[in-house]
């Protein structure tokens, strides 16, 4: 049985209430303890059962004790008793009482697994009983008040029904051997036993029952902290994997880019190197330039800052920068273009569009083998009780690819996906091999920024 004391209820001890004995599987587990800086605290609902317990434990103390100095008191006063009969009265009494104190009350406050102090206690108690009642002091029969719920708290339900029924029996024998055996005598005590016994049982069971729905109750506590426990690691652990996923977002679309460039312009300056001075030293200068914008955003991704082209201007420059560098550092005819009257927007929805075009205008100049590329911006208005959208698109001409092709997609495209998604939005990607490409990153507009395109 598992101690009520000061510790704490184990799932592998069977779990004992009133009477009834919990099984390890019906017994609750372990809660779960709070890491270093945990918000879990150790305490758990069990262990509120078990201050529960000690506050009725006491108040079963004081009712035992204050029922035998209720009765010592009646039999010290009592002038129908002699004085031999007296001093035995009160010798009995203060026995009960040193015999609850020593064995009864550890019991009681533990109800750990029992050993010999329940015997000693019950048996005490209840001879004593028999032996104030055999030398005619009625009065004890008040102590019944407390004896019968101690049989209930001390003993499991199957022997506390079964000591009822004796240890009544055993009362009724004391009368008869007072009164004599009677036929009168047995039609006065027989109904008085059986009240007695009935009631015993009644209060018993009702017992049983309090102790039984408080710990079922307490379990049930200590299961739902237990999976708001897990809910929350869960939410933490999808976090941490979110936050990396955004990451490697953020590292693949600005430094992987910016790196690639540097390369890039790298290999046209060896090329160049001999045959035009400089047109190197242009491509120097661009490298230098690409290197100190790549240096900036991964300062920004250290401070989880915005991008570095969002700070000092507005969503169109910064796309229009992108696709400005683009056409200096290749071959290709880059052109940008804004359509309808630009809004502010949240910083996330600008984040996400910019980094949208870098991932699609990178694409471009890697894989496309393109002549021309064209980038468009567009504001528009919502009907009526719907928002407007923004859209940017990225067209080029070049070799295309089969965009049903799943396993032939590039991380760059499953990111711009996932990152567009998340912002409640829709990317379409169109193309076809040799037929050029056309992505389109779609947001619906907030709507303090599709009241300004509505006044």
């Amino acid at each position: 049985m598992a101690d009520r004391g000061p510790g704490r209820l184990r799932a592998d001890v069977p779990v004992e209430a009133a009477g009834r004995r919990l099984t390890a599987a019906e017994a609750p587990a372990e809660p779960p303890q709070a890491g270093p800086g945990g918000a879990i605290t150790p305490e758990s609902s069990l262990v509120d059962l078990d201050n529960f317990w000690q506050r009725t434990a006491i108040g079963f103390h004081v009712v035992y004790f204050g029922l035998l100095g209720l009765l010592a008191l009646l039999i010290g006063s009592s002038g129908d008793l002699s004085s031999q009969d007296r001093l035995t009265g009160l010798i009995v009494v203060a026995v009960m009482a040193v015999v609850y104190a020593l064995a009864g009350r550890p019991q009681v406050e533990t109800e750990t697994d029992r050993d010999w102090r329940t015997a000693v206690q019950v048996v005490v108690s209840w001879a004593g009983l028999y032996l104030l009642i055999g030398v005619e002091i009625h009065s004890a029969y008040f102590l019944l008040f407390g004896l019968i719920p101690h049989l209930w708290i001390l003993l499991s339900t199957r022997w506390a029904v079964a000591s009822t029924f004796v240890l009544s029996i055993g009362l009724a024998l004391v009368v008869f051997a007072q009164d004599g055996w009677s036929t009168t005598t047995l039609r006065a005590v027989a109904p008085q036993i059986g009240m007695q016994i009935g009631l015993s049982l009644l209060m018993g069971l009702f017992i049983t029952s309090v102790f039984i729905q408080a710990e079922r109750r307490a379990a049930l506590i200590d299961e739902l902290r237990r999976t708001r426990t897990e809910l929350a690691e869960i939410e933490h652990s999808r976090g941490v994997l979110a936050e990396r996923e955004r990451l490697s977002h953020e590292i693949h679309d600005t430094l992987a880019q910016g790196f690639t460039s540097i390369l890039t312009l790298a290999q046209a300056i060896e090329v160049a190197l001999d045959r035009d001075p400089p047109a190197a030293r242009e491509r120097l200068a661009l490298v230098e330039s690409t290197a100190r914008d790549n240096l900036a955003e991964a300062r920004a991704l250290v401070n989880a800052l915005a991008p570095v082209s969002l700070h000092d201007a507005t969503l169109v420059e910064a796309i229009g920068r992108a696709v400005e560098r683009v056409g200096r550092e290749t071959e290709m005819t880059a052109e940008f273009q804004a359509e309808g009257e630009a809004r502010s927007l949240p910083a996330n929805d600008e984040v996400v569009l910019l980094r949208t075009t870098q991932e699609a205008l990178a694409n471009v100049r890697r894989h496309s083998a393109a002549s021309r590329v064209q980038v468009a911006l567009r504001f528009r208005n919502g009907g009526p009780g719907s928002p407007g959208s923004v859209t940017v698109a990225v067209i080029d001409d070049g070799c295309g690819f089969d965009p049903n092709d799943v396993a032939g997609l590039g991380y760059g495209l499953h990111g711009m996906r996932a990152r567009v998604l998340q912002a409640g939005g829709v990317l379409d990607v169109v193309s076809a091999p040799g037929a050029g490409t056309t992505v389109r990153a779609t947001l619906p507009l907030p709507p303090s920024a599709a009241a300004d395109l509505n006044p």
